[in-house]
């Protein structure tokens, strides 16, 4: 029955975005369940740190760090405006393509972390990302969220300490460095 509940709030969710964002359901939308996961899992074991016993996974990783891998390719951390950090977003994305939005819903690693995933072209993120920071992401609360490329090539962390991190050499920072 939670299960069932989560998918009703997830469905909620994206159409209400859609609807008062103004995007098309075809330019924003929600993965499907078995998609959701496998890209999940994906972004996990390339980006997530699952070494430490607590405070491991996606989750935790732009506050406590990334993988040993990825770090190789990691560009900073920085403190930004919460509230227009992301407009930035068409000058430091290489692609004009899709990429994935992942959505913290909290959780552990090992006990089951929650991430609401969709699909999105940068223009129509930054104005879901506008109604999001206008009305506390549509009233489920201040989240957590990652932006990834969908060839796994690059990630953008953003946490609640309004500090953005950066992994991936395709980024283009010098607008935020």
């Amino acid at each position: 029955m939670k299960k069932y509940l989560v998918g009703i709030a997830l469905l909620r969710f994206e159409s209400e975005l859609i609807e008062k964002s103004g995007v098309s359901k075809e330019r924003f939308h929600k993965l499907s369940g078995p998609q959701a996961k496998d890209v999940y899992y994906k972004i996990c074991e390339r980006y997530a740190d699952k070494s430490k016993t607590y405070k491991n996974g996606l989750h935790w990783a732009n506050i406590n760090g990334y993988s040993k891998k990825s770090m190789k390719d990691f560009r900073g951390s920085y403190p930004v405006n919460y509230t227009n950090w992301y407009h930035q977003l068409t000058n430091i994305i290489p692609e004009k393509n899709m990429v994935y939005f992942l959505i913290d819903r909290g959780g552990f690693y090992d006990a089951g972390e929650k991430f609401w995933i969709f699909e999105s072209y940068v223009k129509d993120l930054i104005q879901t990302l506008d109604l999001l920071n206008q009305t506390a992401f549509l009233d489920i609360g201040w989240s957590d969220y990652y932006i990834v490329s969908k060839k796994y090539e690059w990630l953008i962390g953003f946490n609640h300490h309004d500090v953005v991190s950066f992994i991936g050499k395709s980024l283009n920072l010098s607008g935020i460095e």
